[in-house]
């Protein structure tokens, strides 16, 4: 019907006339400008089960069209007995089992940051998107195994890891293809606006 909108592709997230607010890192281990209104958290961050001390912010963005959120997070790793450098943490990413392509070699390159150097590279990732499906009825007496239908979705990852003395920072963004370069340009301005406290 006329009334129906017209397929685009154009993602329905609101990525335009984002706010920002300051964001003071627990301990004070930096100072950065995050997305107003996004969901934020501030624990239970990757290899914290490893007891690695992790401190900073993930934020996540609204939902596409395919319920993939978009994420950004400044996060500080502080060495220990799990990770005890920052190429171990950059080779852990890099290896992560939900690559696209683990076969094709990941690039990293050397820039800087808020004049200290820093590493930076990017990586395919999937995610599985749960879709809407009806349980069906079940006879007594039998196991069933359930395997819901899912959609796989394209991430692009994008890290820099500044080494510190003590550890290391960590900016990223994981987007879906539609909508990276709308996530690059509100990352550009998180990463502009970084400022480690700690040497």
């Amino acid at each position: 019907s006329a009334s129906e909108k017209p397929e685009s592709s154009e993602s329905p997230v609101n990525l335009k006339n984002i706010g920002y607010e300051n964001f003071i890192s627990e301990g004070n281990l930096f100072i950065v400008l995050i997305p107003k209104g996004w969901g934020k958290k501030e624990k239970d961050f990757p290899y914290a089960y490893t007891k690695t001390k992790v401190y900073g912010v993930e934020l996540s963005g609204p939902y596409n069209k395919d319920d993939a959120r978009p994420t950004i997070s400044v996060l500080y790793y502080e060495y220990g007995q799990f990770i005890k450098s920052y190429e171990k943490y950059i080779n852990l990413i890099i290896g992560t089992f939900t690559r696209l392509t683990p076969e094709k070699d990941v690039y990293v390159t050397n820039t800087t940051v808020a004049g200290r150097e820093a590493e930076k590279f990017e990586i395919e990732t999937y995610e599985l998107i749960m879709l809407p499906f009806a349980r069906p009825d079940f006879e007594e007496g039998i196991i069933y195994q359930i395997v819901p239908p899912s959609k796989k979705v394209t991430v692009i990852e994008r890290y820099i890891v500044i080494p510190a003395e003590k550890g290391f920072y960590v900016l990223n963004y994981s987007a879906s293809l539609d909508i990276v370069k709308s996530i690059e340009g509100i990352f550009e301005k998180v990463l502009n606006s970084f400022e480690a406290l700690i040497k």
